[in-house]
């Protein structure tokens, strides 16, 4: 549900609040795919443009859901952030990836 009230958050038209539930799908698509593609290549140039990319999606995830004012999704990518964090530190612990493909794919799922 769409927080448009007068609690102080953004109102946004139904036409803006699509688009930024589409920005947030899509933001945690691309981190996904860049997690993917980081964890199957071996070439160091190309992992460090990876880590960029699921750097500027996590910025997308986050303006995204201070935009729609969804308490939910703040938290959803709290846990992104967190284990972003964990798969920097051990980008090869199968269970590191995993637990982020995870909560990524929850994002997505978060908005319907």
């Amino acid at each position: 549900m769409s927080s448009i009230d007068g609690t102080g958050g953004p109102t946004h038209t139904p036409r803006e609040i699509h688009m930024y539930e589409k920005e947030y799908k899509d933001g945690a698509q691309l981190f996904q795919d860049a997690v993917q593609h980081y964890v199957k290549s071996d070439n160091p140039y190309q992992k460090k443009e990876f880590q960029e990319v699921m750097e500027k999606a996590l910025s997308v995830l986050n303006e995204s859901a201070r935009e729609l004012n969804r308490q939910g999704l703040l938290e959803q990518n709290a846990k992104i952030a967190k284990d972003y964090a964990s798969f920097n530190k051990m980008p090869d612990d199968e269970k590191t990836i995993s637990q982020l493909e995870k909560d990524l794919e929850d994002a997505k799922k978060s908005i319907g």
